[in-house]
C-alpha cells in the first residue's frame, strides 16, 4: 500500500541528492551560462502559498459539498546542479506546510483528512528546462517536472497504523501519496552567485493508479513559491598552481657564435578575450569555447607567443583588483597549458586593477576580463 511508503528511506535518498548538488555540480557542464550566471551548482531558500484541493473529509465522496481549496504558508529549501549544458539541470525540492493545523481541525471537524489536520512534506526530484540557455538576460525562464512524495504527518500519526477498508469506499488513513508536479518559473540574476525566482506549479495525485479503492477520490495540490539562489562553491577545487621560480639567464662564453634566429612572422592579428562573472575567477564554457577557438589558431601559426593580461575593478581596492585580475590571467595560461600549449609560447602576465565605477552593461563586462595578445617573439 502506498501509505506504508519507506517514507524515511526516502527523505534519506534525497538529502544525498541533494548534498550531492554542492559536489558534483560543480564539476558538470554549465547551465544557466552567460555574463550573468556561474557554472556551479546552487542553493535556494524560498516561501509560498499551498494549496490543498480535494475533500474535506477523505472518508466520504468527493461533491461539490465536501470539496475545498485550503491554502497554508509553506516553506523550501532547494539545491540543483547542470546536467546537461546551458539547457538541463536537476533540482531537488523539500516544502513544510501545513504547520499550524487549527484552521484544518476546525474544517474537517469529526472526518478524516491528515492533509488538513496535520503538517505536511513534499519532497520530490525535478528537472528543470530552461526556456533561453546562453541568453545575455538577466532573466531566465524555466519549466520543471519531477516525481514526488506528499507526507501528511511525516513524524508520526496516532491513525496512521489503522487497517484499510477495500471496497467499501473508506481510503482508510490516507497520508501519503506520489505525485506528478509540473510547473513554470523565472530566474531573475542580482550577480554571477545571487538570483531571485518566482515561480507556480501543480501536483497530480498518482495514488488511485496503485489502490484498489474504487470509489477513492483524488486530491491535488499547488504551490506558488518566491526565493533566492545562491551559488555552491565546490571545496575541492584545486586551487591554481603557484609560479614557478624564474630560471637563470643561460650563460653564453664569450667566444661562442650567436644563436642563429629564425626568421618567423606571425599573422595573427587578435585573439579572443574572455569574460568572468562579477568577483569569479572560474571559466565557464561559453570561455572554454573561446579559448579553444585561440588554441586552434595558435596551433596553425606555430611563430605566435602570446602576452596576457588581466583586467579587472573590484570596489574594495586597486590591490583587490590587481589580486583578482592575476587569478583570472592564472585560470587563462592553465587552461592553455592543460590543452598542451607549450609554456615558453606564454611570454608574460600582465595584470591591470581599477576602482569599480561603473553601474551596468558594457563597460562592467570590460572590466571583468583577460586579453590574449599574439606577438612575434622578435618584437617582444
Amino acid at each position: 500500500m502506498v501509505d506504508r511508503i519507506p517514507h524515511i528511506a526516502f527523505l534519506v535518498a534525497l538529502g544525498v541528492v541533494i548534498t550531492a548538488a554542492s559536489v558534483i555540480g560543480p564539476r558538470a557542464a554549465g547551465a544557466q551560462s552567460n555574463e550573468f550566471r556561474d557554472t556551479r551548482a546552487h542553493f535556494g531558500l524560498g516561501g509560498g502559498v499551498f494549496t490543498f484541493h480535494g475533500p474535506i473529509d477523505l472518508t466520504r465522496p468527493r461533491t461539490d459539498v465536501n470539496f475545498v481549496r485550503e491554502h497554508d504558508p509553506g516553506i523550501a529549501v532547494l539545491g540543483s546542479f547542470p546536467i546537461l549544458s546551458e539547457r538541463f539541470y536537476f533540482r531537488g525540492l523539500v516544502l513544510v506546510s501545513n504547520v499550524s493545523t487549527e484552521d484544518g481541525r476546525d474544517l474537517v471537524g469529526d472526518g478524516r483528512n491528515a492533509y488538513l489536520t496535520e503538517s505536511v512534506l513534499v519532497a520530490e526530484p525535478e528537472i528543470v528546462w530552461t526556456l533561453r540557455p546562453g541568453s545575455r538576460s538577466r532573466v531566465l525562464p524555466y519549466l520543471f517536472t519531477g516525481f514526488g512524495a506528499t507526507i501528511a504527518a511525516p513524524f508520526g500519526s496516532d491513525g496512521r497504523n489503522e487497517p484499510d477498508r477495500p471496497g467499501s469506499g473508506v481510503p482508510g488513513p490516507d497520508r501519503s501519496v506520489f505525485h506528478l508536479p509540473i510547473g513554470a518559473g523565472v530566474d531573475v540574476a542580482l550577480s554571477g552567485c545571487f538570483s531571485v525566482f518566482g515561480e507556480a506549479s501543480y501536483r497530480w495525485d498518482l495514488n488511485y493508479v496503485w489502490r484498489n479503492e474504487v470509489d477513492y477520490h483524488p486530491h491535488q495540490s499547488s504551490l506558488i513559491l518566491f526565493g533566492l539562489r545562491t551559488c555552491v562553491r565546490n571545496p575541492f577545487r584545486p586551487e591554481s598552481p603557484p609560479a614557478g621560480p624564474i630560471p637563470a639567464p643561460v650563460q653564453v662564453p664569450a667566444y661562442a657564435p650567436p644563436l642563429q634566429r629564425i626568421e618567423a612572422v606571425c599573422d595573427l592579428a587578435h585573439l579572443n578575450s574572455v569574460y568572468f562573472p562579477e568577483d569569479s575567477s572560474d571559466l565557464d564554457d561559453r570561455s572554454r569555447r573561446l579559448l579553444d577557438e585561440n588554441l586552434d589558431a595558435l596551433r596553425l601559426n606555430p611563430a605566435c607567443y602570446v602576452i596576457l593580461k588581466g583586467l579587472t575593478d573590484h570596489p574594495d581596492s586597486i590591490e583587490a583588483a590587481e589580486r583578482l585580475a592575476r587569478l583570472r590571467a592564472e585560470a587563462v595560461r592553465d587552461y592553455y597549458l592543460s590543452r598542451d600549449l607549450a609554456p615558453e609560447r606564454i611570454l608574460r602576465i600582465e595584470i591591470e586593477g581599477r576602482r569599480r565605477s561603473c553601474k551596468k552593461g558594457d563597460e562592467c563586462t570590460m572590466n571583468r576580463r583577460v586579453d590574449s595578445t599574439p606577438v612575434d617573439y622578435r618584437d617582444d
